[in-house]
């Protein structure tokens, strides 16, 4: 007889479960298939707890990973905003320590510029004695009689050492009439605008009528500088419809090469169709001032006395 407390197999116990009749075998049978079956019952248990810690650890790693993750990206977001303040304070001094200096030239400027309305002042409440000395030169039509006016008359009021503008309209009464000097601001704008004209007008698809409109894209700064700076670019290559870069061109080309400080923004002038004419017309002064003893602008005088 089979010891069936040492049999493995439940199928084999089913075999001899179905051939035997016997009460007491078939109750050892059956004891010993149940606890085939508790053992199986306690394998499978044992697997299921198994797999749980299995996934119990597998969870656990992750939530690490995902913590030590966590952590190093928020380290670089620190690292990345400290950095960015650091960079973003740097920036702030630079720009203040621009606007600071942008400001400087600007009230030497604004001096030099009272400086001139001064002196033309002085020179408009001067005596008939001190006037009669200026020789006296008719008006002529068109653009090129006032320019002809403004040099003769430019040159012979400048002080020793020249560097100061001395703006002086001339303005005819009668075909036979004498000239009568005039030093009004407006004398001074009308003689200035056809200094202007004299450098910029010659330019192919470039006029200036005006303070205001005539300076609204930037092109008619850029032929102002490179009348005197033709090497600086090339301003055939420019576009008209680029506005913000015919401003930032003229304005850090006058500044490198002529030392003009940048009195207006470009930025504002971008966003204005019609610049505010004041600021344009003081502006140009400046180039003025700066380029009206210029060499190109002496050679050009000469060739036209």
């Amino acid at each position: 007889m089979p010891s069936y407390e040492t049999m493995d197999d439940e199928e084999e116990l089913h075999k001899y479960l179905s051939k035997t009749e016997d009460f007491e075998e078939r109750k050892r049978i059956r004891t010993r298939m149940r606890e085939l079956r508790e053992i199986k019952n306690k394998e499978i248990e044992a697997r299921r707890i198994q797999r749980e810690k299995e996934n119990e650890d597998i969870i656990k790693r992750r939530h690490e990973q995902a913590d030590k993750q966590k952590a190093k990206t928020l380290a670089e977001f620190d690292k990345m905003a400290k950095t960015a303040s650091e960079q973003h304070n740097k920036t702030l001094q630079a720009s203040e320590a621009s606007l600071k200096e942008k400001i400087r030239r600007a009230d030497e400027d604004k001096a030099r510029t009272l400086a001139v309305y001064d002196d033309l002042a002085k020179k408009g409440t001067t005596t008939t004695s001190t006037v009669s000395k200026t020789e006296e030169i008719p008006a002529k039509p068109g653009a090129g009689g006032a320019m002809a006016a403004f040099k003769k008359m430019d040159s012979a009021s400048a002080p020793p050492g020249g560097s100061r503008p001395n703006f002086m309209a001339a303005q005819g009464r009668g075909g036979g009439g004498g000239g009568k000097v005039m030093r009004s601001p407006s004398a001074i704008k009308t003689m200035l605008l056809e200094w202007c004209k004299s450098k910029i007008n010659h330019y192919e698809g470039i006029e200036v009528t005006n303070f205001s409109s005539s300076w609204n894209n930037g092109m008619a700064f850029c032929a102002l500088i490179h009348n005197f700076y033709p090497d600086a670019f090339d301003i055939t290559k420019l576009n008209p419809k680029a506005r913000r870069a015919n401003f930032t061109l003229a304005f850090d080309t006058a500044e490198k090469l002529a030392d003009i400080a940048p009195l207006l923004d470009v930025e504002d002038m971008v966003r204005m169709k019609n610049p505010d004419w004041k600021c344009v017309f003081t502006y140009v002064q400046s180039f003025y001032r700066k380029l009206h003893n210029h060499e190109a602008n002496k050679a050009k005088q000469t060739s036209e006395q």
